[in-house]
């Protein structure tokens, strides 16, 4: 990847206090996926792909049932994967990834989740957001997952001027040190879908707000 861009010291003072203000503001943070394992994280995060992980938790209540190593889900009879995976949606493109990766799992990795990154981009379906979170969570090799969340607010925040997941994620590297970044991604996460949403962001309920620059911010209005 690129090389990290220089921070200055006063946007890394703000950085700071930002996460600052996050672990005080959501003090139970966590990946909202329920998960035991790094092959049901794995299974997952390609399920979440333009779904929420509330869908995913409840898919997955009864699929690691059905399902319960690599093998299972590389071996799934035709169309069977599918329909269990139906209600995630883009349910053939995700059982496709799922039973090519976990095959691969198998060949190459005795049926276990590798925890390098290198190995984890070589299963088809998973790139960086993916690889990030089975690393941070399952191996404690940290990383920033560009979510939608995680782009939008940090554009908001201005630590970003990207929309490339690769580009945002060198930025925001920048800024913390390594062991903050796999947290700091959940953070942006909850906020995200507590206050800095899509539409109609609570920037007046924000308690962000002083150390955000973003230009469209809604205005407290008078009492």
């Amino acid at each position: 990847m690129a090389r990290r861009k220089l921070i200055s010291p006063k946007e890394k003072t703000r950085a700071q206090a930002l996460f600052a203000l996050f672990q005080e503001t959501y003090p139970e943070v966590r990946c909202t996926l329920d998960f035991r394992s790094p092959l049901q994280l794995l299974i997952m995060t390609i399920l979440a792909a333009q779904c929420t992980d509330a869908r995913v938790n409840v898919v997955c209540r009864d699929l690691f049932k059905k399902y319960r190593g690599a093998r299972d889900f590389a071996e799934a009879a035709p169309g069977e994967l599918e329909n269990d995976i139906r209600s995630c949606g883009f349910f053939n493109q995700k059982a496709r990834s799922i039973r090519e990766s976990c095959r691969m799992l198998l060949e190459h990795y005795d049926g276990r989740v590798p925890g390098s990154m290198d190995d984890l981009l070589r299963l088809p379906g998973v790139g960086r957001k993916i690889a990030n979170a089975v690393l941070g969570e399952c191996f404690h090799v940290p990383g920033v997952i560009v979510d939608t969340h995680c782009r939008r607010v940090s554009n908001r925040l201005g630590f970003t001027r990207h929309q490339d997941p690769a580009k945002i994620e060198q930025d925001l590297m920048a800024l913390w040190p390594q062991e903050h970044w796999t947290i700091y991604s959940h953070y942006m996460v909850f906020h995200g879908r507590a206050l800095c949403t899509a539409r109609a962001p609570k920037c007046a309920a924000c308690p962000a707000a002083a150390l955000c620059p973003w230009p469209g911010k809604a205005k407290k209005k008078p009492a």
